[in-house]
């Protein structure tokens, strides 16, 4: 939300076009990947025997 809504200011400070909001965008892409990856919690072995494997809905 926050590069949606700086992405027109942000690109009119550097002359126009969509490139610096793009790789504003990328950056909290890479960012929020790596916080995701380092702050969420791993199940544990118990939880992942319970979890189901297949199935279908009906």
């Amino acid at each position: 939300m926050i590069v949606s809504a700086l992405g027109g200011p942000w690109d009119s400070l550097f002359g126009g076009g969509n490139l610096p909001a793009f790789v504003v965008g990328a950056v909290a892409a890479v960012i929020s990947a790596i916080l995701a990856i380092v702050l969420l919690p791993n199940p544990k072995p118990e939880d992942m025997a319970k979890a189901s494997v297949g199935g279908g809905f009906h």
